[in-house]
């Protein structure tokens, strides 16, 4: 039995390179025409999308997108012109589809046949993009999604006693076109925790209640309480910091925080 064991282990791990030495891949496709000229025309739909992909920890391999012939990838259905973004090994392709589709919906991925040292695949920093339920439908036909995406600062000891970490959750703002396209994007810090120590004393704080409300202007309005785990006489202890996200033709911009329901710490 064991004998039988072995072999059938050692069977699948043939067979497994079997799969890697045949080529086996995914390609990640943005969009696709059946002329030339009609796919070289969509090209001018990537810059916006291209800048919020890298702010979300998304980055092309250089020379992507790359429009290509589908009958020069095996694999793809011959007879169009596609934008390819990457290919991928399988158990890579997934998580990085997913994040381009919540970005750009008309992704979409196909087996192909390339070998591992002509792939290109896109890489991905950090934790995954994920999306809210909140969205601002503007009269234009405009429509303005949130997404967040955690981000961590790892420890730093630059000097002895001295140290600087913490978390947080961006949140990025994101305007779609009627066609679904991105027009544009902002940014703000929301959920935020922070433990670090400077020549002048530690300093810790925290900040999250997160709440997102769609104003009757058009906009949404960001709030975060935050509040420190301690102060010295007279210094801020905890507030309500509120940023206005709005909607200007097709572009979209986040305003300075704005500090509301202040505490400060009292003095003996």
């Amino acid at each position: 039995m064991r004998s039988c064991i072995i072999a059938l282990g050692l069977l699948a791990l043939l067979g497994s390179s079997r799969a890697g030495a045949a080529g086996n891949a995914v390609a990640i496709i943005w969009k696709g025409a059946k002329t030339q000229a009609d796919a070289e025309a969509q090209e001018n739909a990537w810059g916006d999308l291209g800048n919020v992909l890298e702010k979300t920890g998304l980055k092309l391999q250089d020379g992507h997108p790359k429009l290509v012939q589908s009958k020069t990838v095996p694999g793809l259905k011959p007879g169009f012109w596609v934008w390819l973004l990457g290919v991928c090994a399988p158990e890579e392709a997934s998580s990085i589809v997913e994040h381009l589709k919540l970005l750009s919906p008309e992704t979409y991925s196909r087996e192909v046949k390339v070998p591992a040292k002509k792939r290109s695949c896109p890489t991905r920093e950090g934790a995954a993009l994920e999306a809210r339920e909140e969205s601002l439908k503007l009269p234009s036909g405009e429509t303005l999604r949130v997404l967040t995406r955690e981000e961590r600062e790892e420890d730093v000891e630059e000097e002895e006693g001295k140290w600087n970490h913490g978390s947080l959750t961006r949140y990025h703002f994101v305007l779609f076109g009627k066609d679904g396209a991105v027009l544009g994007s902002t940014d703000a810090v929301g959920e935020e925790e922070v433990d670090k120590s400077t020549g002048e004393g530690p300093t810790a704080y925290r900040c999250d209640s997160t709440s997102l409300e769609a104003s009757k202007e058009g906009t949404f309005i960001f709030t975060r309480t935050c509040g420190a785990r301690a102060g010295e006489c007279g210094a801020l202890m905890s507030a309500d910091e509120v940023v206005t996200v709005k909607v200007n033709g097709s572009s979209v911009s986040a305003s300075a925080p704005k500090r509301q329901n202040e505490q400060y710490a009292e003095c003996d």
